[in-house]
C-alpha cells in the first residue's frame, strides 16, 4: 500500500471519528444543529474510502518458448 493510499485511510478514519463525535455531541445537547456539519464529513468519509487507488496488477511475462517463465 503507497503513501496515498495510507493517506487516503487515515483522513476516512479521521472523517468517520468526527462524524461520531458530532453526532454524539448533537444527541448530548439535544441540538440538530451538529447534523449538517456531520453530514459533511460524512460525504467526505465516503470519498476517501471509495477513491482508494486499486493495488496494482500482477506483471505478466511474455512467452519465453516451450518453457514458460514463471
Amino acid at each position: 500500500m503507497g503513501t496515498s493510499a495510507q493517506l487516503q485511510l487515515w483522513g476516512g478514519r479521521l472523517c468517520l471519528g468526527m462524524v461520531a463525535a458530532l453526532g454524539l455531541t448533537g444527541y448530548y445537547y439535544g441540538n440538530v444543529r451538529f447534523v449538517p456539519v456531520a453530514a459533511g464529513f460524512a460525504i467526505l468519509t465516503v470519498l476517501c474510502y471509495s477513491l482508494r487507488t486499486a493495488p496494482p496488477a500482477p506483471r505478466r511475462f511474455a512467452s519465453s518458448g516451450p518453457h514458460q517463465a514463471l
